[in-house]
C-alpha cells in the first residue's frame, strides 16, 4: 500500500494520470447539465473506442459519480484513487482462499502492471474485479447477485458468469443478478429517465470497428497489426469466442469455483476490447489456483511484465490454466454452513466458494 502511494506523486506527473477518470467526471457532470452522459457524436453515427473523453457505459455509473462533480477534477481524481485503493484490500480480504494466499496476493499488486495501469487512469477494472470476488465469495446470495449485475453493467462481458451459473443450475445466483440487475435500472430512472437507456443502446450499437483499435491487445488485433489476410484475422476472432464457450461448457464438469474463474477468464476472450487493465482478473485466477494446490500460480498475474502483444494469448491461458486446479470434494449447503458457523478460521480448514477444502485427505 506504501507502495501504491508513493507512486502517486509520480502518477500526477504522467500523461496517463486521470485519462479515464476524466471521461467519467465529464460524463457525470454532463448528466447533471444536459441530462445525458453520453456526447452526440456516440448517438450520432458509428465511432472507434479509444479517444480522450468517451464514455461508453451505462448511466448508472454516472448517475453514481454525481456527487464528484462539485468537487475540483483534481480533488476527485484522487479521491478516486483511495476509493480505489480500499476496493483493492477488500478484493484480497474477501477473497475465498487462505489467509496466506490473500497476503501474497496483496503483496503482489504493487508490481503487477495491469494494476498500476488501472491506478493510474483511473479505469474501472479494479472495481470490476472487486464485484467478481464479491459475486465469487457471495454465490447464490443476494450480495453475489447484486454484485454480479453491477459488474455486467460496467463490462457487459462479464455476463459469461452468468452463463456459467445458468449452465450449473444455480437459479439463486441468476435471480439475484436479475433482480440486481433491475434495482441498478430503477435507481437510475430518476436522474436518466428511459431514455437515457435507450442512449445507451444506441451507443452500444453504434460501436464499431474494434478489432485493430490502438492499445486492443486481442489476437485478431495482434494479427491485423501484422498485416495479416483478413481469414487470419477473423479466425482469431472467431477462435477466441470458441475457446471461451468451450471451456465455459467443459468446466460443467467441475466444482462451481472452479467454474466461476474459467468464466471469468472467458470474459476477457469475450470481450470485443482487450486493454491491458483488464488483466486485473489475473489475480483472482492466481489466487485460485493456489489454493488449489498450484502454489507457483500466485505469481501468474506477473505475466503481464511480458511484451504486451502476449495478452491475447494471456487471455486464453487465463481460461484455461483454471483446470489444472486439484480437485476438491464439494459438500452439501447445509454442512458448508455448519463448518461456516464454526471454524472457518481454523488453519486446517480452507473455504473456497462453495467448496471446502482441508489440508488432508480432500484435495486430490
Amino acid at each position: 500500500m506504501a507502495a501504491l502511494l508513493v507512486l502517486l506523486s509520480f502518477w500526477r506527473s504522467t500523461s496517463g494520470w486521470g485519462f479515464d477518470f476524466s471521461a467519467y467526471f465529464d460524463a457525470a457532470k454532463r448528466l447533471v447539465f444536459t441530462g445525458s452522459p453520453y456526447q452526440a457524436s456516440t448517438l450520432e453515427g458509428p465511432f472507434r473506442p479509444g479517444p480522450y473523453g468517451l464514455y461508453m457505459y451505462a448511466p448508472t455509473f454516472a448517475v453514481l459519480l454525481q456527487p464528484l462533480t462539485g468537487l475540483p477534477f483534481d480533488v476527485a481524481t484522487v479521491l478516486w484513487l483511495v476509493f480505489r485503493l480500499a476496493l483493492l484490500v477488500a478484493t484480497c480480504v474477501l477473497m475465498p482462499v487462505s489467509t496466506p494466499i490473500r497476503f501474497a496476493t496483496f503483496g503482489l499488486v504493487a508490481i503487477t502492471p495491469p494494476i498500476l495501469e488501472d491506478m493510474n487512469l483511473g479505469n474501472v477494472s479494479l472495481i470490476v474485479t472487486f464485484l467478481a470476488v464479491v459475486a465469487w465469495r457471495y454465490t447464490d446470495k443476494p450480495a453475489g447477485g447484486f454484485a454480479l449485475a453491477a459488474a455486467v453493467l460496467l463490462r457487459p462481458a462479464m455476463a459469461a458468469i452468468g452463463l456459467s451459473r445458468l449452465l450449473a443450475r444455480r437459479y439463486a445466483t441468476v435471480m439475484w443478478t436479475i433482480v440486481g440487475g433491475l434495482v441498478l435500472v430503477a435507481v437510475s430512472l430518476p436522474f436518466v429517465g428511459l431514455k437515457g437507456w435507450f442512449d445507451y443502446v444506441t451507443v452500444v450499437r453504434h460501436l464499431s470497428d474494434v478489432t485493430g483499435v490502438k492499445r486492443n491487445f486481442d489476437m485478431a488485433s495482434l494479427a491485423l497489426s501484422m498485416d495479416a489476410p483478413s481469414w487470419v484475422v477473423t479466425g482469431l476472432l472467431v477462435a477466441g469466442y470458441a475457446i471461451a464457450l468451450g471451456a465455459i461448457l467443459l468446466s460443467m464438469r467441475r466444482d462451481g469455483d472452479l467454474q466461476f474463474v474459467v468464466a471469468l477468464g472467458a470474459s476477457m476472450l469475450l470481450s470485443p476490447l482487450l486493454w491491458n487493465h483488464y488483466f486485473t482478473h489475473l489475480i483472482v485466477t492466481g489466487a485460485f489456483l493456489a489454493s488449489r494446490g498450484r502454489r507457483w500460480a500466485i505469481l501468474l498475474p506477473l505475466v503481464t511484465w511480458l511484451p504486451q502483444e502476449m495478452l491475447g494469448f494471456t487471455a486464453v491461458a487465463a481460461t484455461l490454466l483454471p483446470f489444472l486446479a486439484n480437485k476438491v470434494e464439494t459438500v452439501g449447503a447445509p454442512f458448508q454452513r455448519a463448518i461456516t458457523a464454526t471454524r472457518v478460521d481454523s488453519p486446517a480448514v480452507q473455504m473456497t466458494g462453495d467448496a471446502i477444502t482441508t489440508a488432508t485427505g480432500r484435495v486430490q
